[in-house]
């Protein structure tokens, strides 16, 4: 999907709507696997590299326990930062934020049923609660 221009959505704010607490929706907007074997790959990089410093440097239990997790934790993170830009759908997740921007400032958007938006493309929306007084 690409990102639609605004004309385009408020034709139907409703057809590029998502509800954002989904976690289909979250999973697929992310990348699905590919997100999370990125995010996996950076803590397991984070940790290995972390391991291969000890061996020189080695430390106490209860500090060695926190910094894995924390190594662990900023590696997985990075790996999700990376991930996202890779692989995630920006491109939906842009057209959802700026439908759920138009329903809420024109409720009476919700009412609209245009399915043949192909045929819509290049027009402005004429609505009457489109327009600003």
């Amino acid at each position: 999907m690409k990102i639609r221009p605004i004309e385009l959505i408020k034709h139907n704010p409703n057809m590029f709507h998502m509800w954002i607490y989904d976690p289909t929706n979250i999973w697929n907007t992310l990348g699905g696997v590919k997100y999370a074997a990125t995010a996996g790959a950076g803590a397991g990089f984070s940790y290995w590299y972390y391991m291969q410093k000890l061996r020189h440097n080695p430390q106490t239990y209860y500090v060695r326990v926190f910094n894995t997790y924390w190594r662990l934790g900023l590696g997985f993170v990075v790996g999700s930062v990376i991930g996202y830009l890779k692989f995630g759908d920006r491109q939906r997740l842009h057209n959802a934020w700026v439908a759920e921007r138009l329903r809420r400032r024109y409720p009476e958007s919700l009412e609209l049923d245009a399915h043949d938006l192909w045929k819509l493309k290049g027009v402005k929306a004429r609505h009457e609660f489109y327009r600003w007084v």
